[in-house]
């Protein structure tokens, strides 16, 4: 087992609570960034928004990419023709996890979406550019923390080796899900087959699905999300929910689940949801069962054969 140091801690002002101290310590090849306000520092639970928000934001460093982020949980994520189409896209799945939330972007901040994030109360904002005048407009706002990332973004995912947890059982160890899709394991399994886009909507839904809570549901449309359930005890309870967040916009869209679908009652519900096509990894003992049900239904499915858990 390698031996992990910790040293240099710097005090934050709290924990998750103002009754919990806490502190931050740097990490061998960690994020290189820089605050660009005066005298502002970071909190506890900013650090673990920006860091859901980086780790969507490597998935999609080469194109415009926007996410939502906020009480550690990813909220919303888009892919658009330009910075501010993304954001405005994000915007439409979870409008109200803006305020007070963190907002993430693959490329440069521009004026026009400055004056946007300027405007919805928003807590920190993390790019790895920012326009001259876009960021003279963020600094009159005192409320904003404002975070530009040195580190190219392509370099970020997959620079921790282990995930720690500290138990009173002990300290549990893991590598780091740093899981890709093959087209060896990307395999379409119905008779009905995704059109292009269903198919490009599956790629993105499933590395969106990668950084969620399990069990978690997520839909997606025109390289948005749509619906982000996560963290719950079963993956019908989680695809029930997603149907009920997204409403009209299942229809035709993609739902991803990170692991494996193990009931009739979750293709029953994207039945319901008229969802077109399911990416999921199709390893359980009862998928043929499964496959047989879409086929049923002219409903689209890819096996992944991966399993993306992370608890």
């Amino acid at each position: 087992m390698d031996t992990i140091k910790i040293s240099n801690f710097k005090e934050l002002t709290h924990g998750s609570n103002h009754c919990q101290n806490a502190a931050i310590a740097e990490v061998e090849n960690g994020i290189e960034y820089e605050i660009l306000n005066e005298n502002k520092e970071l909190e506890y639970l900013d650090f673990i928004n920006l860091t859901e928000a980086v780790n969507i934001l490597a998935e999609f460093f080469d194109v415009n990419a926007a996410v939502i982020t906020k009480e550690s949980f990813i909220c919303a994520a888009a892919l658009g023709s330009s910075i501010e189409k993304a954001f405005e896209k994000a915007l439409d799945c979870d409008p109200l996890a803006v305020y007070q939330g963190t907002a993430g972007f693959s490329k440069e901040v521009t004026p026009e979406l400055a004056k946007q994030l300027r405007a919805m109360k928003i807590k920190n904002v993390i790019a790895p550019r920012f326009d001259k005048d876009a960021l003279a407009y963020l600094l009159k706002n005192n409320d904003i923390n404002i975070i530009k990332i040195d580190t190219p973004l392509q370099e970020i995912l997959g620079f921790t080796a282990k995930d720690i947890k500290v138990t009173p059982f002990g300290i549990l160890t893991q590598d780091q899900n740093h899981s890709k899709l093959t087209k060896d394991a990307f395999k379409i399994v119905t008779k009905a087959k995704p059109n292009q886009q269903q198919a490009e909507d599956a790629i993105f839904a499933w590395k969106i699905s990668k950084h969620l809570k399990s069990c978690s549901a997520v839909i997606v449309k025109d390289l948005t999300t749509k619906a982000i359930i996560q963290s719950k005890t079963n993956g019908i309870t989680a695809t029930e929910l997603s149907m009920d967040y997204a409403c009209e916009s299942s229809k035709d869209a993609v739902l991803a689940i990170d692991g494996v679908i193990e009931s009739e009652e979750t293709i029953n519900a994207a039945i319901q949801g008229r969802i077109g096509l399911i990416i999921e990894a199709g390893d359980s003992l009862v998928s043929k069962k499964i496959v047989k049900l879409a086929d049923k239904y002219n409903l689209s499915m890819i096996s992944t054969g991966i399993r993306n858990y992370k608890y």
